[in-house]
């Protein structure tokens, strides 16, 4: 109890003073078709050139076909009606994609940088008209729809030495602001896809259904990671006791991540719109975070509302991994 009570006054004391930051105001292309990104050229992905996303890649858990429950009859409104899916055997990250892993993706674009900047300070001094399109995000009103908004503080890839680089000791800290275009890019580039919610949960949940990842005990520091300040983020894979029933790890806590699901009411049907790439309008994040929804009722498997979610921004709070079907990894 004492752990919920901690949580829930950062978290009260934070949202009061980022709210202007991270909600309501959005620009124009929140209201566009997400951009896809493939007008830039990318080199092709292999274990040689991006390690880090290779290492991802082969240790993806499988989340075998079968019958998983979303949603629960006593929770939230947003969250009911509990009902059942029947889902295909899939593949899911571990953990969520690292500064790392999204670096490489970054260096294997083609993206002009005039001069070096540190994390977090791109600027236009710095970029090609066309490369500010796709790494910054300025201010909400600027209608740029980024892969990553590199200008934002909380970023921590920076580009020296002719490459993109991620500030020291944070290479293993989960990707932050991320669009969620450009979370969608990073994983095609990967050969795989971003999990829809359903997957997400099931994934989370498992066989069981239970509340947590982990079973149905409240969440506590040694299953989550939430540190209630801006910025400072943990090392994925870092809380073992938290993992899931088939092992997926920081499914709580950590950084909330980005679905292929556009925000639709319950129940879920794959085939109703919400699953379609190229159309406007919130995506669902799942997992709760480290600094927002960051007590025991938004740290479950079923959280589904998000605080401060729109596509085209980028985010301090959220992440992402990344999905694939079975075949699609052969090969």
């Amino acid at each position: 109890m004492a752990y919920r009570s901690i949580m829930l006054t950062n978290v009260s004391l934070i949202a009061i003073v980022g709210v202007s930051a991270c909600t309501a105001v959005v620009g124009s292309a929140q209201a566009e078709p997400p951009p896809d990104f493939k007008n830039i050229d990318a080199a092709l992905f292999t274990s040689e050139s991006a390690p880090q996303s290779a290492r991802a890649r082969e240790t993806m858990i499988t989340v075998p076909a079968g019958r998983y429950t979303l949603g629960r009859s006593d929770g939230p409104a947003i969250e009911q009606p509990e009902h059942a899916v029947e889902l295909q055997a899939f593949q899911i990250d571990r953990t969520e994609v690292t500064n790392a892993a999204f670096a490489e993706y970054l260096n294997a674009l083609d993206i002009s940088v005039s001069t070096p900047f540190k994390a977090g300070r791109a600027s236009r001094d710095d970029l090609s008209d066309d490369s500010v399109a796709v790494l910054m995000e300025e201010s909400r009103s600027s209608g740029l729809y980024p892969i990553i908004a590199l200008d934002d503080a909380q970023a921590r890839i920076g580009y020296r030495d002719g490459a993109f680089r991620v500030t020291q000791e944070y290479e293993d800290h989960p990707v932050t602001e991320s669009t969620w275009a450009g979370a969608r890019a990073y994983c095609e580039w990967r050969g795989a896809r971003l999990p829809t919610e359903a997957q997400w949960e099931a994934a989370a949940r498992g066989s069981d259904a239970s509340l947590y990842p982990w079973g149905n005990t409240a969440p506590d520091d040694s299953r989550v990671f939430v540190s209630g300040r801006t910025g400072v983020t943990g090392v994925v894979g870092d809380h073992p006791d938290g993992a899931s029933e088939l092992g997926a790890l920081d499914m709580s806590g950590s950084l909330a991540e980005w679905t292929s699901s556009l925000m639709r009411p319950y129940p879920y049907d794959p085939d109703d719109g919400r699953e379609a790439a190229d159309q406007a309008g919130e995506r669902v994040t799942r997992g709760g975070d480290y600094i927002y929804d960051a007590n025991a009722a938004t740290l479950t498997a079923t959280h589904r509302n998000g605080f401060s979610n729109a596509p085209g921004r980028g985010h301090r709070h959220i992440g992402f991994r990344c999905a694939a079907d079975i075949d699609a990894q052969d090969g």
